[in-house]
């Protein structure tokens, strides 16, 4: 069962007052879920810019076998594969503690 009862003018005012407050919360939810909708759809050309640049980056800097590269305080940093290092020759005598020669081949 409903029943019914007579709001008084007062009370009717303060009740639109709060639908409009409600409809306003709503229209300002729905205008931000647009706003991050479009910002998410704009995150990914975004970032593909970033990586474009960063490659152009790195080719005018002439660096050719890196792994990563990224900006941090103004520098470009890469991570580049450890460089060979240049090892001494190594010598190996024919003879070894006065070993023999190896018999020639025919």
């Amino acid at each position: 069962m409903q029943k019914a009862f007579s709001l008084q003018p007062k009370e009717i005012a303060q009740a639109q007052q709060l639908d409009q407050e409600r409809t306003t919360v709503l229209a300002q939810i729905g205008a931000l879920t647009l706003d991050m909708e479009a910002a998410r759809a704009q995150l990914p050309i975004v970032e593909q810019k970033r990586r474009q640049y960063l490659a152009a980056l790195v080719q005018q800097y002439g660096i050719i076998d890196y792994r990563a590269a990224r900006m941090e305080n103004g520098n470009l940093i890469c991570e580049v594969p450890d460089e060979p290092t240049v090892a001494a020759p190594s010598v190996h005598p024919a003879h070894v503690n006065g070993g023999l020669e190896a018999p020639a081949k025919e």
